[in-house]
């Protein structure tokens, strides 16, 4: 309803979405868009769309879903992602008979690819342990100075955003990371969502029942096979075998939906066919949802609620501004601690090149700058040496020796961690599949080293898949397929499952205007409106002329950013003086925690992993 009303509002037809609870396009009035309203596609099957026919037949035929889905063209092929959606109801009269309500039900969309994979191969290899190079699973020399280039690129960008009287070479930033399909990623996402199926995904046979409802989008052709065999008697009886090729898809989720996936095919696996056993599915782990995990570890491995009286530490920066929304729990408020940890990777990356420099301040660094004769090459040539000497990922580094300043490692571990997120986000909006994969690399190694096991897991099958045991088609598809694009523009990726997060609050939002009518029937028809709900909104905003935007603005954090860079400035966090340290974080080291690793038991973990994985992947993926 808020969609709708909110663009009322503009136009002057409407005060706001309080003054009705019915949305004049929502679940009762779906008859409106009809089959003949939406785009059409051929139902043929061909090398060039063999994936839009499958998925067009399953919407024409399903009782869930409506018209068909995709349009044709030289490549059709998509990918599905899915997660649950949970809702409370809460009745008006409350009685014994009549209580709150638990609602948990699987939602889920098709995503096309913006990038023709048609000719890449789709032969598999068979791969055996003996095959493995384990090297590949974790960063390498290449790896790492391609990762410090990029973070040059990012502090460059912020140091002219944010360092007084620079603003001038705004125009010599590299905004955009240029990778091979960054053309294709600034496309906008074809985007079908394909309702909601009630059933509860935490339950191993309504997940069973969840994936033979998604199976039905799998690309499939049948062949028949006629065989003569003599009876008894001696006459010839003909046989009919009827062969299902099964074309496999990526279906994403987060971790919890990956794995249970991979239960429910399990479970499958004594069924007589491929089609029964849903091998048509692959679950490939998303990075929304990885990406609040990695903030749990950098929470785990820099927050402490006691160390309020150490100086620069994050809860005490955290107090500094006053930033109460931040919370020990990182998945009660993800968002507030994401924001809260770019602002003091910022606000380190300006107190480092402050003391790179030897003045005492931003206002002393510009000066510094601007006295330069060419000013961008001073500004790149900072930057160069703080991502050199202050920063430090590494899986290949050394453990320093010596008289540790343990203040000044501290520091540096949050400029460092903090940089690698600052990575992956940009990585995602480029939609730069290699970027991510580089990211996921370290993520695997951050994940083992802090005890995130099922993160950790998750994040070894996915790099298995990418190099052996996915085809060379599905292997770009998931490197590539990840993100979604809403609204077009280079920069404007998102994760598939924050996009998943989206359309579960809309839905949710429209089912909260639904009042007493809160039925499942309802929430059906609720979800099959959100596709043709959002084409009406996007020809609406055409014809009248209004911009509408559901980015949301957000307040200035400039007096913050300060505030923060003259505290570390203050407390010369980068100046090295030996013997310092925090009272909660007496033994801190930068890069501890890849250095905390042990190789040979991490070898054999993988080894044990990469067997297992080999065994229950089947060889047609």
């Amino acid at each position: 309803g808020k969609l709708v009303y909110s663009r009322l509002h503009k136009l002057g037809l409407c005060l706001s979405d309080s003054s009705d609870s019915t949305s004049p396009v929502g679940p009762g009035d779906f008859s409106l868009v009809t089959a003949e309203s939406s785009p059409s596609c051929d139902t043929h099957t061909s090398a060039s769309d063999e994936y839009s026919a499958p998925l067009a037949a399953a919407e024409q035929n399903s009782p869930q879903h409506g018209s068909p889905v995709l349009d044709c063209g030289e490549w059709n092929g998509f990918k599905l992602i899915g997660d649950n959606i949970d809702k409370n109801i809460k009745p008006r009269d409350m009685r014994i008979n009549n209580q709150t309500k638990s609602l948990h039900y699987f939602h889920a969309f098709a995503v096309k690819d913006r990038i023709n994979f048609s000719d890449i191969t789709t032969n598999a290899e068979l791969v055996f342990p003996d095959d493995i190079d384990y090297g590949v699973f974790c960063p390498n020399d290449d790896g790492d100075a391609q990762l410090v280039s990029n973070f040059q690129t990012l502090v460059t960008r912020i140091f002219v955003e944010h360092i007084p009287h620079l603003q001038h070479l705004f125009g010599k930033v590299t905004h955009n990371i240029q990778h091979k399909y960054s053309k294709n990623m600034s496309i906008k996402s074809t985007v079908v969502p394909l309702g909601v199926i009630i059933k509860n995904e935490n339950i191993l046979n309504d997940m069973v029942d969840i994936l033979d409802v998604l199976h039905q989008y799998v690309p499939k052709t049948t062949t028949t096979q006629t065989y003569d065999t003599c009876a008894e008697d001696g006459s010839t009886r003909t046989t009919e075998i009827h062969i299902d090729h099964i074309n496999p898809i990526l279906i994403g989720g987060d971790q919890l939906t990956v794995a249970r996936v991979r239960g429910s095919q399990d479970a499958l696996l004594n069924s007589e066919s491929g089609m029964q056993r849903v091998q048509g599915l692959i679950p490939v782990i998303e990075d929304w949802h990885t990406k609040m995990c990695y903030m749990q570890v950098v929470w785990k491995r820099l927050y402490n609620t006691s160390s309020g009286v150490d100086k620069g530490t994050l809860f005490q920066l955290r107090n500094l501004i006053n930033r109460r929304n931040v919370v020990s729990d990182v998945s009660k408020d993800t968002a507030a601690c994401e924001e809260f940890m770019e602002l003091i990777t910022v606000a380190h990356i300006l107190s480092a090149a402050v003391h790179i420099t030897g003045v005492p301040d931003l206002e002393g660094l510009s000066k510094k700058i601007l006295s330069s004769d060419n000013h961008f090459a001073a500004v790149s040539s900072i930057a160069k040496t703080l991502c050199s000497d202050v920063v430090t990922v590494s899986f290949a580094a050394k453990p320093s020796t010596g008289s540790a300043d343990c203040v000044m490692e501290y520091a540096k571990e949050t400029l460092s961690l903090g940089l690698l997120l600052l990575e992956f986000n940009d990585a995602i909006r480029e939609g730069d599949g290699v970027r991510v994969l580089r990211c996921w690399k370290f993520l695997f190694l951050f994940f083992r080293a802090a005890g995130h096991k099922n993160y950790c897991i998750e994040a070894f099958h996915l790099l298995m898949q990418y190099y052996y045991t996915l085809t060379p088609r599905c292997a770009e598809q998931m490197l590539w397929g990840r993100f979604v694009n809403s609204v077009g523009g280079p920069g404007h990726n998102i994760s598939g499952d924050l996009h998943m997060e989206h359309l579960n609050r809309i839905l949710k939002d429209t089912v909260s205007h639904l009042g007493a009518n809160k039925t499942p029937k309802s929430i059906v028809r609720a979800a099959k409106a959100l596709g043709p709900l959002k084409d009406i909104l996007a020809e609406f905003d055409k014809i009248t002329g209004v911009w509408f935007t559901s980015k949301h603005s957000r307040r200035s954090e400039k007096e913050d950013l300060l505030k923060v860079v003259a505290e570390l400035n203050q407390n010369e966090v980068f100046h090295y003086q030996p013997g310092r340290k925090h009272l909660l974080f007496p033994s801190m080291r930068c890069n501890g925690l890849l250095m905390c690793i042990d190789r040979p038991k991490l070898m054999s973990w993988m080894s044990v992993k990469a067997e297992n994985i080999l065994r229950q992947t089947p060889f047609t993926h």
